[in-house]
């Protein structure tokens, strides 16, 4: 909702949403509580019922948060694997199209070259054919 105060500043009130979990709570905790109530066992038999389900409760917790700690780990190791092989091949790569087009630079400067040579040397047999021989006067 949009307002403005007396400075004629805008001001953006916020309001909280209540889901149906909220509800589900309530509902599960006040279900709990009335278990407690009318259970058919004495007050210190569900305690110690409750303490013996919360420790199997939390040692279910924890292997099964080393399991996935361990999923995680795996999955972290395979991805990084996956990554470093991929690079590996991207430089591989790279250096195979470098190395061709160093060679085809090279073969394309030799070419260069090479014709470069051809048409000197005929243009000096050219100017050579073209200048007669001074023939010496006696």
């Amino acid at each position: 909702m949009r307002l403005e105060d007396e400075h004629g500043d805008v001001v953006y009130v916020v309001r909280e949403q209540e889901g149906p979990l909220r509800y589900l709570f309530w509902g599960a905790a006040i279900g709990a509580g009335l278990a407690l109530l009318f259970a058919p066992s004495s007050g210190t038999e569900t305690r110690r019922q409750l303490r013996s389900r919360a420790r199997r409760f939390r040692a279910l917790a924890e292997e099964k948060y080393d399991e996935l700690e361990d999923r995680v780990a795996e999955g972290s190791s395979r991805v990084r694997e996956f990554v470093e092989d991929g690079v590996e091949d991207l430089k591989i790569q790279a250096g195979e199209v470098t190395d061709a087009v160093k060679g085809a630079g090279t073969t394309a400067r030799d070419e260069l070259e090479r014709r470069l040579k051809e048409a000197r040397a005929k243009r000096r047999e050219k100017v050579e054919a073209e200048v007669e021989p001074v023939e010496e006067e006696e």
